[in-house]
């Protein structure tokens, strides 16, 4: 089969076509995505000028909340969560990131930046519940602790629903569709490279949905792991035993393993 190079017309989300237009076997979806995602604004201006001077720290610290994806070619389940997030006194285009990664019991910190490259905006929008809604594309490279056994540098794009806040100048995440079925949103796309082995695997990981994932997501509305990649880390995903009921239907994580001063990597090549 042939797969065609400017297949954008593809919703990256939508698992049960992808094969129809990109390989599977393809590593490094992250220019796809980012052309892919860009053409669906229809040609509207890029406002990133104009919104560079706001704060858009806010968009993607973790919080309470962890984000999952996979890695590699069997879709290994690994986690993240991205501790803090300042605005460069240098560069307004640029954020300092630390955060930390999971895989099995393996917990690695990183640290590294995320670049602004583009914003579009509109007065409203028909999954959002706030005026100034849009989204917001970024670059990432994210430096693990080279000391380490088995660690390297994820590198990639990153798409986010977002809203501003005229008041305080901010830029803030935007999940007004958060239990819609399909939701996406802090979605990174791109690659982990092993600093002695030069190996690159895929890693793509966000909130709920995730793009250029083939056979992994057997879902309809929600993701839903397929079986053959449930061994992969994937055994409680979904189940709820990985959540404490609070009442009034919010739930908390009962493993916070971001808060641990463990920092031994992963146990991959």
């Amino acid at each position: 089969m042939s797969y065609g190079q400017n297949s954008y017309d593809i919703d990256p989300y939508y698992n049960g076509h992808l094969h129809e237009k990109y390989n599977p076997a393809q590593i490094d979806f992250s220019k796809e995505y980012l052309q892919s995602r860009i053409k669906s604004y229809n040609n509207e201006p890029d406002k990133l000028a104009q919104t560079v001077k706001y704060d858009f720290s806010p968009v993607w610290p973790g919080g309470n909340w962890e984000q999952n994806g996979v890695i590699g070619p069997d879709y290994q389940r690994i986690q993240f969560h991205i501790d803090t997030v300042i605005k460069s006194t240098v560069n307004p285009y640029i954020y300092l990131v630390t955060g930390k990664s999971k895989v099995n019991n393996n917990i690695c910190g990183f640290k590294g930046e995320i670049k602004l490259l583009s914003v579009f905006l509109s007065d409203s929008c028909d999954y959002s519940e706030y005026k100034n809604c849009g989204g917001l594309f970024a670059n990432y490279t994210f430096y693990e602790d080279s000391s380490q056994n088995h660690s390297g540098v994820f590198k990639g794009v990153t798409e986010c629903c977002i809203y501003l806040e005229n008041t305080s100048k901010t830029v803030k995440v935007d999940e007004s569709s958060g239990i819609a079925d399909g939701y996406w949103n802090r979605s990174f796309i791109g690659t982990w490279t092993g600093y002695k082995s030069n190996k690159v695997k895929k890693c793509i990981w966000g909130d709920y949905r995730l793009p250029f994932t083939f056979d992994f997501d057997c879902g309809d509305g929600e993701m839903h792991v397929c079986d053959q990649y449930v061994k992969n880390g994937w055994q409680t995903f979904g189940d709820g035993s990985e959540y404490i009921a609070l009442g009034n239907d919010k739930f908390e994580i009962k493993d916070k393993w971001w808060l641990t001063k463990n920092n031994n990597c992963r146990l991959m090549g």
